[in-house]
């Protein structure tokens, strides 16, 4: 970025229309079907291990994709990294509500995650080299703000389209969406392209050399955010089928998560404002605690519709105190310049791990036990990483400039 007057205003415009808009259509999308998904899943007769297995496959294809997906967008840059990622994951979708079974069902789903970690990995590219230290968890946050806000109305919508006409339609609305959003990343966004990285280096060597100088940061923050990707995405299998195992409708089920999405996004202003004042820690600590109290509040109260969304409620308002702090801690703890890509490949590694266990624990315990157990050995897992945050995480605001 050159130093004329008139570049931050005109960047920062372009990050708002050409990054920030399209990320909010693509979380819209996401929220428009993702708790009907599982809902869809055992309309086709699947058990709820099934279930949790299929879920896991759109985390387990970005688990699968994010080291390429990395080398990638150090190879190729961020935009076109960026396009060839909205488009397969939007040709992934309209694929997805055409096929038969559960099998090609998530085969199009790890279709889709493959190809969102190219969008993820780009933007936060894009992001790293754009915001400066003392901003960032503010900027960062904004995206987690977008996808609360997306899952205020989106899942309500959602619930209506589902009933109307049927699971099908949510998916390729998503497809549209996606399409929709690359043509305007495509026009408004940021001319900047990070540096690309030159073919000297082999791929495999980058990493290890990678490995070699950041493992320590990789896993003892990785571990962490490691656990609260679990803790998050459990929610989208616990909370579709308690509210099925009681009897509501989708329509029902969409009000209640919309009324906890509605609380979870009016506090990311406040999970920016303590990730860049107080500290990095201090957010995903507080994060984790209320976020598990709120998985123990599902077990012990939420026999009843009042108890389901109070709960529902407590969950959202923990995950609002950690809007885009895996983002922010992320992109805290990347090198700049070349390195930028592979690095946050290699830590969308360790934290999509975790959303890849998150389903599968969840509807394997769901299936031995019961949903309430299930919800209480989760949330006994993320109590226990609030002290390793304390302890072994160190605090990665101003690590490196």
């Amino acid at each position: 970025m050159t130093t004329t007057p008139d570049t931050p205003r005109i960047e920062y415009r372009r990050l708002a229309f050409g990054v920030y808009l399209p990320a909010f259509l693509r979380m819209f999308g996401a929220a428009l079907c993702g708790i009907y998904i599982p809902l869809y899943i055992a309309d086709l007769g699947a058990s709820k291990a099934t279930i949790g297995m299929v879920l896991g496959a759109q985390a387990a294809g970005r688990l699968t994709a994010d080291l390429p997906a990395g080398l990638l967008v150090s190879r190729l840059g961020t935009r076109h990294a960026m396009v060839t990622g909205l488009l397969g994951m939007g040709l992934a979708f309209v694929l997805a509500g055409a096929v038969p079974g559960v099998i090609l069902f998530g085969g199009c789903l790890f279709v889709a995650g493959f190809c969102s970690a190219l969008v993820q990995i780009s933007q936060l590219t894009i992001m790293r080299h754009a915001m400066p230290d003392h901003v960032r968890g503010r900027a960062l946050s904004l995206f987690g703000g977008n996808a609360r806000l997306a899952r205020v109305v989106a899942p309500l919508l959602g619930g209506l389209m589902v009933q109307a006409i049927g699971y099908r339609s949510v998916l390729w609305c998503n497809a549209g969406l996606l399409v929709a959003g690359c043509g305007l990343f495509g026009w408004l966004s940021p001319h900047q392209e990070v540096e690309t990285s030159p073919p000297g280096e082999a791929p495999l060597s980058g990493v290890l050399r990678l490995v070699k100088e950041h493992g320590r940061l990789l896993l003892s923050a990785g571990g962490i955010l490691l656990v609260l990707a679990m803790l998050r995405t459990s929610r989208s299998i616990l909370l579709p089928l308690w509210g099925r195992g009681m009897g509501l409708s989708p329509a029902t089920i969409g009000m209640v998560v919309s009324a906890g999405a509605a609380v979870d996004t009016f506090l990311f202003p406040l999970s920016g404002i303590i990730s860049d004042r107080k500290g990095r820690k201090w957010s995903l600590a507080c994060n984790l605690a209320i976020l598990s109290l709120g998985l123990l509040a599902l077990a012990a109260v939420g026999s009843t519709l009042t108890g389901f969304l109070a709960a529902t409620i407590v969950i959202g308002f923990g995950n609002g105190l950690g809007s885009g702090i895996n983002m922010t801690i992320g992109s805290d703890l990347a090198p700049k310049g070349r390195d930028t890509g592979p690095f946050l490949g290699l830590w969308r590694v360790v934290t999509d791990t975790g959303a890849v266990l998150g389903p599968l624990a969840v509807g394997a315990l769901a299936q031995a036990l019961a949903l309430g157990p299930a919800a209480i050995i989760m949330s006994c897992g993320g109590l226990g990483c609030v002290a390793l945050v304390a302890k072994f995480m160190p605090e990665s605001r101003g690590l490196r400039h």
